[in-house]
């Protein structure tokens, strides 16, 4: 209720899912008395109209990772019409990260808004000038220019300005972390955050404008991003090995056997997924491992590989055993001599 929602029945179905036995009756009589209070705590929204605004944060979780703890971080983007959220989770911060973020939330929404409201986070702000105004992040910013959208800055001190994405922070600690049981990478958790915008948090009716997200996003009327890539993601150059698999920050990958002794180029998405490249070719997609020495396969790689060329590949042949000396039977001498006396007689 204090996030905006006043609807009973969306709170019902949360409250059960959290394990809430009792009826809705129940619930709206407790709901009653706070309405006032909570109504007269909320101040005016700003609106935009749609395609206009989306806005953008990080929120940042702790897990239990190979026996320590780690942090990750939270991706959020939330159109401020329709308030359509996209989640992604990702190993860092950083600027490659965030741009590859960006990207895959504009495929999601089916496209860009004019402009983006983003707070005063150092990897895309530099500084500030003397009036106050933000220095962006030359390359980000050309990646900005590149696909046709507008950055602002939210005013300083003023977490109400990105109000929306700070409710779905929120919203995602409380409502989709809760779900989530155990995962077992990067890749494993964004499919379960995949699953939660589709089935819960862009189909539910919104607490503020009382509609779906997702049946508004069809309003919003988004531009389409540049069909020119902005930039070739760093790559990292490998030579597949005679066994078909590549190596990358200690683990191993396959990629088609039909590479063996050539040169690919490994793109870690930093999502929990690593792409292989070779030249501008796909190769090959995988789960990005999440310890040391550990081997990822797809067995498609290695299909038709006892087949290959017109005739069967031949046996080896077995190795050459070196037979025992034979064995010589033991005589008295004796015996010798009787033969001996026996050749002597004939003559």
């Amino acid at each position: 209720m204090e996030e905006g929602c006043l609807n009973a029945t969306v709170l019902y179905d949360e409250i059960v899912a959290k394990g809430y036995t009792g009826g809705i009756t129940l619930l709206r009589m407790f709901m009653k008395p706070l309405r006032p209070a909570i109504m007269e705590k909320a101040t005016l929204r700003f609106e935009t109209p749609p395609g206009y605004q989306a806005q953008m944060d990080w929120g940042r979780f702790y897990v239990q990772w190979d026996g320590e703890e780690k942090r990750i971080y939270a991706f959020v983007m939330v159109l401020g019409y329709s308030r359509t959220m996209y989640l992604e989770f990702t190993e860092d911060e950083k600027l490659d990260t965030l741009i590859g973020c960006h990207l895959r939330a504009f495929e999601y929404f089916g496209g860009r808004p004019e402009m983006i409201l983003y707070d005063n986070m150092k990897t895309i702000i530099t500084r500030v000038d003397e009036r106050g105004h933000a220095v962006w992040n030359e390359r980000f910013s050309r990646f900005a220019d590149h696909h046709g959208f507008l950055l602002q800055r939210c005013q300083p001190y003023r977490a109400r300005t990105k109000g929306k994405v700070e409710s779905g922070i929120k919203y995602v600690r409380k409502n989709f972390w809760p779900r989530v049981r155990t995962f077992t990478g990067l890749d494993d958790l964004n499919r379960q955050a995949r699953e939660w915008l589709n089935t819960v948090a862009n189909v539910r009716i919104h607490g503020t404008t009382h509609e779906i997200p997702f049946e508004r996003l069809k309003k919003e009327n988004l531009k389409p991003i540049n069909s020119t890539p902005f930039f070739e993601v760093d790559r990292h150059s490998r030579k597949v090995s005679l066994d078909g698999f590549v190596s990358f920050e200690n683990n191993r990958y396959s990629v088609p056997y039909t590479l063996v002794g050539q040169t690919v180029e490994v793109v870690d998405l930093k999502n929990g997924r690593i792409c292989i490249y070779h030249g501008h070719q796909l190769l090959a997609e995988h789960g990005k491992a999440t310890g040391r020495h550990q081997v990822v396969v797809n067995k498609k790689h290695f299909e038709g590989l006892r087949t290959v060329g017109p005739h069967p590949v031949p046996q080896p042949m077995p190795k050459r055993v070196r037979q025992p000396a034979p064995e010589v039977m033991e005589r008295d001498l004796s015996i010798y001599e009787h033969f001996l006396n026996e050749a002597v007689t004939l003559q």
